[in-house]
């Protein structure tokens, strides 16, 4: 979509400065104004973006919790994950919910290690798939809402599912706070995404700011204005209402993308954002490996876009819900890198004299490029002045100093999102090799996750 734009955007200003200057002053002029189009693009996501992140920055409230009522499957997506598996498995067996109220199934998915034998080794059911041409988390999902289907025909009925990933932590009372947010009307829930490694690598710090801020600059936003979240994966509570009603359906790379996209079309509601059921998810540690990771997102991501963009924006038009067109918005929006970065670049080049046009139309010209160098440096200071704010927002300003690790990792979203653009069609999964063993006492005891990581003592 945004390549589009700028198509669009650079055959109409040749065409118009052609016709009305002639062929090189047209030529030169009609770049003019691609140029201008450009920034004014990039101009209108920065600053959407800000608008809605401060305009949610409210004091937040927990939720109230209420009377467990809901049963819930809980899924555990594994693919050779035998160094880390039994961590989940013993942490959900003492989630602080009623036991009679929730299973927990693993799903080895396509495993060709131990990690059925240690998901057993803890008592937990291991439910075992082997289909190597349907390889990926969305078919695991799939076949296991089958198997759940199956298992409710024999009286056995659940009123959600809850999905975790294999190297997941999850927050004592996640089960609680789920509950709640089904009981108050949602049918389907995001959890919070924190870090189980924050402190290992340069990545794993760059990763952990990112989530932390993004966190409270447009999930918690997002469920302060009353619009939509987007499922991150993991964390993820789907009614099995809602399940029967609509399906899964989500088989790219990025199912929770697809799946926030269909469920938001086809019921005009809203993904919940439950800021205070924390999960706790873990990083990569190499920059290589994070490279590839991210390239698979970005693959989804664009595949996402291609085929929601324009049904979003029109059935937020024809039923006037903005939380359609914003959730679109969200889809063709470039990353924030790519964007700060072609802000910096036609900031820099105001002051050149580059864009010097002679009469009074490059006099115009001219001036709007070095009014605009004013007002994109102040939409890079907000890029800079909202995730600081964020921080501190979630008691994490003894990592402030992390920010700038995180923006020069943030350069490398720039090839990550050309790469993933150009191989969206492609559908080839890559499994992310997890080893981190923390369990979950270890976090919650701990004021901050690292304290125990390093072998310092938990502030009493």
């Amino acid at each position: 979509m945004f390549r589009i734009i700028m198509i669009i955007s650079l055959a109409t200003a040749f065409g118009y400065g052609v016709f009305t200057q002639g062929w090189k002053e047209g030529t030169e002029l009609g770049i003019y104004i691609f140029l201008l189009a450009v920034q004014g693009v990039a101009l209108f996501f920065v600053g959407y973006q800000t608008v809605m992140s401060y305009s949610g920055l409210r004091k937040f409230k927990k939720t109230k919790i209420l009377d467990p009522t809901n049963k819930f499957a809980v899924l555990v997506a594994a693919h050779n994950e035998e160094e880390v598996i039994g961590q989940i498995c013993e942490n959900l067996k003492n989630l602080d919910y009623p036991k009679e109220l929730y299973d927990v199934y693993v799903i080895c998915d396509n495993c060709n290690d131990g990690t059925a034998d240690e998901v057993r080794k803890t008592g937990t059911t291991a439910m075992e798939r082997n289909d190597p041409k349907k390889k990926g988390k969305g078919f695991g999902l799939e076949w296991m809402f089958e198997k759940l289907w199956e298992i409710e025909e024999k009286g056995h009925a659940y009123d959600a599912v809850v999905m975790f990933d294999a190297d997941n932590l999850v927050s004592r009372d996640f089960l609680k706070v789920v509950n709640s947010k089904l009981m108050d009307g949602h049918e389907v829930v995001q959890g919070y995404l924190d870090s189980k490694n924050p402190d290992d690598t340069w990545v794993t710090k760059s990763y952990s700011f990112a989530y932390w801020s993004t966190n409270r600059i447009y999930q918690l936003v997002r469920e302060q204005l009353g619009l939509t979240a987007q499922l991150g994966g993991t964390g993820v509570t789907v009614s099995t209402k809602v399940l029967k009603d609509i399906g899964w359906g989500a088989t790219s790379l990025t199912e929770d993308l697809e799946f926030t996209q269909r469920y938001i079309l086809k019921t005009g509601k809203r993904v919940a954002w439950a800021h205070d059921a924390k999960l706790y998810d873990e990083k990569p540690l190499g920059f290589v490996q994070s490279f590839k990771q991210r390239i698979r997102w970005m693959q989804g991501h664009f595949d996402c876009m291609t085929r929601y963009t324009l049904p979003l924006i029109k059935a937020g038009i024809k039923q006037k819900k903005f939380m359609l067109i914003d959730s679109a918005i969200y889809l063709i929006m470039p990353s924030r890198s790519i964007l700060a970065g072609i802000l910096l670049i036609f900031t820099l080049l105001s002051y050149t004299g580059v864009y010097k046009i002679d009469g009074f139309l490059g006099d115009v010209i001219d001036r709007s490029i070095l009014l605009n160098a004013w007002v994109y440096a102040f939409f890079i200071i907000c890029y800079v002045s909202l995730p600081i704010i964020a921080m501190i927002l979630e008691n994490k300003g003894k990592k402030l100093h992390w920010f700038v690790i995180s923006y020069l990792f943030g350069l490398s979203w720039i090839p990550v999102t050309i790469l993933g653009f150009f191989k969206k069609n492609q559908r080839e999964w890559n499994h992310t090799k997890h080893t981190r063993a923390v369990s979950i006492e270890e976090l919650e005891v701990a004021s901050e996750p690292e304290d125990i990581l390093f072998g310092r003592e938990p502030v009493k």
